[in-house]
């Protein structure tokens, strides 16, 4: 029985050039606060390191819990090897999807990790403060006599409105601000508050580079007044007017989407936000209805625009579906981001220019183009990348927090590949000719090249980067 948890949310963990609120944490301390147990959220990744031993000896908690995705696993091995020398008495439990993916892994080669969770926190959570024996808790893994232990997963919450509010009262909300540097109605929003909110958990694709769905299995959502309560909660409290859905697709569920934007225009509440869908989720009608609620922004994975290579994705959204869904998004005036992958496996100069080609003619407000894929334990790209001998679990024992697939394009072919993209200019399809254009990338690979043959002669030092992990090419 645990009386009293601290939830951190690790330093340098945030993926863009602004943190989110840790949504995650702030549910399951909504679950403990409801129950009556003492816990407190720590946001490192706002108050640095120096506040996680600050926490510790002015909270003196039984059970630390860290959020760690895989990216940022080694700053949660960290934490949990503070906790250890602040107290080794300290229960430590780290939960997210790398926890989920690989728990015995981390189980087998990190002691400072006491316990792990797979899938949803708040129930285990809220079981282990409540006392119930390791053994009977679904979804943990823990040591016993040296042995590795993981029970079997539970089933996903099958009502989201049964989980309490997150504990927005545990951090301070106006800390947080929007990811965005659109100008809405005269107002610079990069220079706004923001808050995450969650209507939805899991998606109904099974793409082939995404691990979500092993993380949640089930597309599942909130009802639109629950939602809505929780917008409404932090408009009137903390005039927050700026929110961006982290849901994965916004819209699988037409009906309940326009209701939550009809209880938004009937509460009178003027709000901006953006959110993430799919091409085939959205219509003149439910676009209509978000516009009038607020929506400023909509992102679609559109991932690529060859044929092929979204079957081998396992996208079956058809390009022409796409174009439409842009289509509509830009004549209602909603910013539209085209999200792209350059450099998944069977990229090549063709299917590029084919992606080049589909943005030439949709025409979205913006693009965001990954350099490469990243590959992440639990999916089939991943599974692919072991085959062929590229990478295996051993690399997660690494201080890299992810490994770019560079088994089929180089390095240089990606950023070439990237530039391209956003450029909106073909490339040839001889490679010495994109090289010559895209010089720039080919002098950094020799610059690279050079570095490294210094570093193995002895003949330059390694640069130290404290705390900060490298990335896996």
């Amino acid at each position: 029985m645990f009386n009293k948890v601290l939830l951190i949310n690790p330093p340098e963990s945030s993926q863009g050039r602004s943190t989110a609120a840790p949504m995650g944490l702030m549910y399951i301390a909504g679950v403990l606060q409801k129950a009556g147990v003492a816990v407190r959220i720590l946001d490192a990744c706002l108050d640095g390191w120096d506040s996680v031993v600050s926490a510790l000896n002015d909270f003196h908690p039984d059970l630390v819990g860290i959020a760690c995705p895989t990216y940022a696993r080694v700053q949660a091995f960290k934490i949990a090897r503070m906790v250890k020398s602040c107290d080794v008495r300290i229960k430590t439990i780290l939960g997210g999807h790398h926890p989920t993916l690989m728990p015995r892994q981390i189980l087998e080669h990190y002691p400072e990790v006491d316990l792990v969770c797979s899938g949803e926190g708040e129930a285990l959570i809220l079981e282990l403060c409540q006392g119930v024996p390791l053994v009977d808790i679904l979804g943990l893994g823990f040591r016993r006599d040296q042995e590795v232990i993981l029970n079997a997963r539970r089933k996903q919450c099958v009502n989201l409105d049964d989980l309490p509010m997150p504990a927005w009262n545990l951090i301070e909300p106006r800390r947080y601000t929007t990811n965005s540097e659109v100008v809405v109605d005269g107002i610079d929003l990069s220079k706004e508050i923001g808050a995450n909110i969650t209507f939805s958990r899991g998606c109904i694709g099974r793409c082939s580079f995404c691990s979500n769905y092993q993380m949640w299995k089930e597309w599942k959502y909130r009802s639109p007044k629950n939602t809505v309560d929780e917008i409404e909660y932090l408009y009137r409290n903390y005039g927050i007017k700026c929110f961006q859905f982290n849901d994965d697709c916004f819209s699988v569920n037409k009906k309940a989407a326009l209701e939550l934007c009809r209880i938004i225009l009937e509460r009178g509440l003027k709000i901006y936000f953006c959110c993430v869908t799919r091409t085939d989720c959205v219509d003149y009608e439910i676009l209509r209805a978000l516009k009038d609620a607020g929506c400023y922004s909509i992102c679609f994975g559109i991932e690529t625009a060859s044929a092929r290579l979204l079957k081998t994705m396992h996208k079956p959204i058809k390009i022409e579906q796409s174009l439409e869904a842009i289509r509509l998004v830009n004549e209602f005036g909603i910013r539209s981001v085209a999200l792209i992958i350059a450099g998944s496996p069977g990229e090549s100069w063709e299917t590029i220019n084919e992606t080049i080609d589909f943005l030439v003619r949709a025409k979205p407000g913006a693009i965001g183009v990954a350099n490469g894929l990243m590959l992440f334990p639990g999916t089939e790209v991943y599974r692919q990348a072991v085959k062929k001998g590229f990478i295996n679990d051993d690399f997660w024992l690494t201080d890299y927090n992810w490994k770019v697939d560079t088994s089929e394009n180089s390095r240089l072919r990606l950023n070439i590949f990237v530039e391209a993209i956003n450029a909106r200019r073909k490339l040839s399809r001889f490679f010495v000719l994109n090289m010559f254009r895209y010089h720039k990338f080919a002098t950094k690979e020799v610059e690279i090249f050079v570095k490294d043959l210094l570093l193995r002669l002895g003949l330059r030092g390694e640069k130290i980067r404290k705390y900060k992990p490298k990335l896996g090419n």
